[in-house]
């Protein structure tokens, strides 16, 4: 599961109360758990209770995997190489 900002006393903890927060991002335990387990129920392998749309999970999903054959290669990507000094 990725929770929103969730109502828990864990903020206090870390120095900022979920009540100091604006309300429009924080979401109670009981909306985040009921979503969570609605999304378990539908047979989401990764619930986002506070993602409206779906879809967008999914085409996020489908970029990341066709990237990771990119990121097991031996070489640097050009924009990480270091240019040529040009004389002056």
């Amino acid at each position: 599961m990725l929770p929103a900002r969730t109502a828990t006393d864990g903020w206090e903890v870390a120095g900022l109360p979920w009540q100091q927060q604006p309300a429009s991002i924080i979401m109670s335990a009981e909306d985040m758990v009921d979503a969570a387990l609605v999304g378990l129920d539908q047979g989401e392998l990764v619930t986002i209770p506070s993602l409206h749309n779906g879809d967008e999970w999914t085409r996020f999903e489908a970029i990341r995997r066709a990237m990771l054959p990119q990121f097991g290669t031996s070489v640097p990507g050009p924009r990480y190489r270091k240019q040529a000094r040009r004389s002056a």
